[in-house]
């Protein structure tokens, strides 16, 4: 037993927590809504990504929101790939045509932009979804899209790839995204990112650390490792303290590790050094929730 256990937590830096969505449409792919609309739908969000299917959207209208990202979505027929913050000139002789060369292609550009790439809705079955084996092709992208605001459970959570992906050694973390359309999509799922400003380069850096969460409307105060146990400190105030919350330590290959339940502010999980990973999920009586990245067992 002489062998030390190491538990990478990707939330130890301290900043503010930032609420934003990087997956929206407007008018100019397939959306409903003028970007400035769909500016005045997220109100009160801190940061927002416009991501019109294969072309850049620039930021012009006026609006309240202070930090905003050009990105696009990378639509083949057969499947989805979301680049924040990718370069202008990846519009150039542009071609949309699904190979992992193509694709890791526009990833490796977005990346040297500072940027990245998250693989979208990967689930979705009927159309544009992301086949296992693909995902383990492609390198080099940053996350999975495991939480889409369109709300259909049966094809728009992704938590089985990801785990998979985290199983096989991948270190990829999980984001939530509306993919908003149309009225009603709107601030469904989002990410909580914990920056030292409210800036694009804040913003991006901490995201690349991991250090940021999905949300549905509930969250985490912090998550802490003590020793070789993980603390996890849920949303707290007199109210939220008064209901019942669901907490689930999942680790390799999605097993549940750990389930805790109560009026608790605080859910602990003693790690044993063969988890791989493991990831936090919360659900407030209700169905609002919280879905932590993963801490890396070694």
């Amino acid at each position: 037993m002489g062998r030390q256990m190491k538990i990478v937590n990707p939330y130890v830096e301290t900043g503010t927590w930032l609420r934003g969505s990087f997956h929206n449409h407007t008018t100019n792919s397939d959306g409903w809504f003028p970007l400035e609309t769909v500016y005045k739908m997220y109100g009160g969000y801190d940061f927002l990504g416009i991501s019109d299917h294969d072309k850049i959207t620039e930021h012009v209208s006026e609006r309240e929101i202070p930090t905003v990202f050009e990105a696009t979505e990378v639509s083949s027929p057969q499947t989805h790939m979301l680049l924040v913050k990718p370069p202008r000139s990846i519009l150039e002789n542009y071609s949309n045509e699904f190979t992992i060369e193509n694709y890791q292609r526009f990833v490796d550009l977005t990346v040297e932009n500072g940027g990245f790439a998250v693989l979208v809705h990967p689930n979705r079955y009927f159309s544009n979804f992301w086949n296992l084996e693909d995902m383990f092709k492609l390198e080099n992208f940053l996350g999975v899209e495991v939480y889409n605001g369109d709300g259909n459970p049966e094809y728009d959570i992704a938590f089985d790839k990801w785990d998979a992906l985290l199983s096989s050694g991948r270190k990829v973390w999980g984001f939530g995204n509306d993919d908003s359309h149309v009225y009603g999509q709107e601030k469904r799922a989002w990410n909580m990112v914990m920056a030292k400003e409210n800036t694009n380069e804040a913003i991006v850096d901490a995201i690349t650390k991991g250090n940021f969460y999905i949300s549905t409307g509930y969250g985490f105060d912090g998550i802490q490792v003590d020793g070789n146990t993980i603390v996890v400190n849920l949303r707290s105030n007199e109210l939220l303290d008064k209901m019942y919350k669901y907490v689930t330590f999942f680790g390799k290959d999605g097993q549940v590790l750990q389930e805790t339940t109560g009026r608790i502010k605080q859910a602990t999980y003693a790690c044993k050094g063969d988890e791989g990973y493991v990831r936090i999920a919360v659900y407030l009586e209700g169905g609002y929730s919280a879905f932590s990245q993963p801490l890396f067992v070694e």
